[in-house]
């Protein structure tokens, strides 16, 4: 044979196997490998020549990768592809799905021989690969997480159940309800996901009911007597209740993306120990409503005896109905969550139908031409009024909307969640007050009545004689309501604090704190327009200050919260959030000098004001515009100084 040929012949042979070299190497970075049979090899090895057939045929037996079998197990909440989590709702862990398996062009055939652990390698291999090299492969496949992996020989590990805690993905058979007389369990951990299974329409109840007190109607006949007419009136109510969609919405999607309470989420803003002081100033608050709260249902029912002259002492009624009030309360907010939405649920309806009842009873009081007749005040009272309705509405729930959305379906929409909350939250005080001040404005000399006692001004419009019981109920019920939600977010702050008692013995401790502070109240103020037109506003500033920090880092944040380490120091948020406690300590020092108080003990605010002239007690001076000041200054301040920071917090998560 001609020498030329034979060379030629033998360059084909090194490409024949340079070739199966570089198919055994591609087969081995498939994760399923399905093995060759011998009738497979024995035809690939009879297409070609002789002497290739049994060069690529001992090269095929020494390279045999390993197979491994899919695992299918939880992955951690750390460690969801971004792509895959919804931006909307709190991510969800995906499961390892097999990939598509190579059907064997034969048919099958019983077990291969078992090939020995170590098989001599008749022709060594430039590069052995058994796994994927990162280096070549611009798309290596992705491991399943919780697999042990290695470069050589084969590792399968037995499917591990979901972790509890870590949201697995549940088929719908496997969610848990809640049961109604059994105490909830969840504290401050991210909620389970087996019991997230609230619609965003639930939000809508669960502050409906609280909201619609008819101590609202009072809230309109003080911004009458503030001096406001019927339209300014409307203004500022509007304008007010706007302003609450931003806290409440905020935080209900907070609650709704970590499963945890207002309080800890806010430790990702203000540092583990640093959002100490926001913990302190939310239980202040949170027992100063619950105290109001309590105090309005004793009123209610000690002027309704005295108005309606019923067989017992004023007293006696007043406190049966804090006793009762209070008793009801701490035992909703004691067993959680499942009986309170229960709860809510029923007294939202019976709380429509008596606001309807209140409307068909004193709608033939009305005088619209009288009411519009009023003459527009000064225009800085509508800054005034709509303050004092956005310190009733929005920052009064500021610090306790995630509670309620803690239950919140994970990967239900975000938006709609915030939109019902904050519907569900505005609209009862936003008919009521505006019902209120038409009232006051039909009947000027009526409105200091009622904004002094909404129940007995109520009362004196002169009432059809099957209305006083409705009334009581209606006042009560939604009270209740009220107190409900306030002790059950208290209990949460109680822990938030460190004190760690449980949410159960926390929730008992702060409603016992709640019903001696409403005693006292009962026991030393008669008067509704005094208390919520002094201290409400002097703890607003603190709470719009923290509104607006908080706030402006929700809009920053594009991934989601690290659960474990809103609970646990020493991850990834850190200790102490300078920037921010200072936007939270300026803007409530900023904002206490730009407000006034009518309380003799209060009449050190406004300090800033006397600096530059002005008298706090009137014009700009008297509209409380120093609670705006404050929410601005740590809204706007979070958003120069802290897109770093909750980058650098982000980039920790993924």
């Amino acid at each position: 044979m001609d020498p030329g040929a034979r060379g030629e012949r033998h360059s084909d042979d090194e490409l024949a196997s340079a070739l199966e070299e570089e198919v055994a190497r591609i087969t081995s970075a498939i994760p399923i490998i399905v093995q060759r049979d011998a009738v497979g090899r024995h035809a690939a090895g009879s297409a070609g020549s002789s002497g290739a057939a049994g060069s690529s045929g001992t090269a095929g037996d020494a390279v045999r990768p390993p197979t491994f079998q899919p695992v299918n197990r939880a992955e951690p909440l750390g460690f969801v592809p971004e792509d895959v989590a919804p931006r909307d709702s709190q991510p969800i862990p995906v499961l390892a799905v097999p990939g598509p398996q190579t059907q064997p062009e034969t048919q099958p055939q019983p077990q291969p021989e078992p090939q020995p652990e170590t098989q001599p390698q008749p022709q060594p291999q430039p590069e052995p690969e058994t796994g994927t090299n990162p280096d070549r492969d611009p798309n290596p496949p992705a491991p399943a997480l919780g697999t042990a992996s290695s470069n050589s020989g084969s590792a399968t590990l037995p499917p591990q159940p979901p972790r509890t805690g870590v949201a697995p993905t549940l088929p719908a058979g496997h969610r848990a309800a809640l049961r109604l007389f059994v105490p909830e369990a969840a504290d401050l951990e991210p909620t389970p996901l087996e019991q997230r299974v609230g619609r965003a329409s639930r939000m809508f109840w669960l502050w409906f009911a609280g909201t619609s007190s008819l101590i609202s109607v009072g809230v309109g006949a003080t911004l009458f007597v503030l001096g406001l007419s019927l339209r300014q009136l409307l203004v500022a109510t509007l304008v007010g209740v706007a302003l609450s969609f931003l806290p409440l919405g905020l935080a209900t999607l907070a609650g709704k993306w970590s499963g945890q309470p207002t309080l800890v989420v806010s430790r990702a803003t203000f540092g583990m120990l640093g959002n100490l002081l926001p913990t302190v100033i939310a239980l202040v608050v949170k027992l100063f409503w619950g105290a109001v709260l309590l105090w309005l249902a004793g009123s209610a029912a000690g002027s309704l005896t005295t108005a309606e002259n019923w067989p017992g002492s004023p007293v006696a009624a007043t406190s049966g109905a804090l006793a009762v009030t209070i008793l009801v309360a701490v035992a909703v907010a004691y067993f959680g969550y499942a009986l309170l939405a229960r709860v809510q649920l029923i007294l939202t309806i019976a709380s429509a139908v008596l606001i309807a009842l209140m409307v068909t009873a004193t709608w033939r009081l009305v005088d619209v031409g009288r009411a519009l007749a009023v003459p527009d005040a000064l225009w800085t009272h509508v800054a005034t009024g709509a303050v004092l309705v956005f310190s009733y509405v929005g920052l009064a729930w500021a610090m306790s909307s995630a509670e309620v959305a803690r239950y919140q379906r994970p990967r239900s929409s975000g938006a709609a969640a915030m939109l019902w909350a904050t519907f569900g939250a505005g609209v009862p005080p936003f008919v009521l007050v505006s019902y209120g001040g038409l009232l006051a404005a039909s009947h000027p000399e009526l409105a200091g009545e009622l904004a002094r006692d909404p129940v007995a001004g109520l009362v004196g419009l002169g009432l059809p004689a099957w209305y006083p019981v409705p009334l009581l109920l209606a006042v009560g019920l939604s009270l209740i309501s009220a107190l409900v939600l306030t002790v059950y977010s208290a209990g949460f702050t109680v822990d938030a604090l460190g004190v760690r008692l449980g949410r159960r013995r926390s929730t008992l401790l702060a409603g016992g704190a709640i019903a001696l502070a409403g005693g006292v109240l009962a026991a030393t103020v008669t008067d509704l327009d005094s208390v919520i037109r002094g201290v409400p506003t002097a703890l607003s500033v603190p709470v719009a200050a923290w509104v607006g920090v908080f706030s402006g880092e929700m809009m920053l944040r594009t991934r989601r919260f690290h659960q474990p380490s809103l609970v646990t120091r020493g991850g990834i948020y850190p200790d102490w959030r300078w920037t921010n406690l200072g936007l939270l300590v300026g803007g409530t020092v900023i904002g206490l000098g730009t407000v006034s108080s009518p309380l003799p003990w209060l009449a050190w605010e406004g300090y800033l004001f006397r600096l530059v002239g002005i008298d706090p007690h009137a014009g700009i001076g008297a509209s409380n515009i120093g609670v705006v000041i404050a929410l601005l200054i740590g809204f706007f301040g979070v958003l120069v100084s802290a897109v770093p920071a909750v980058r650098d917090q982000e980039l920790a998560v993924a």
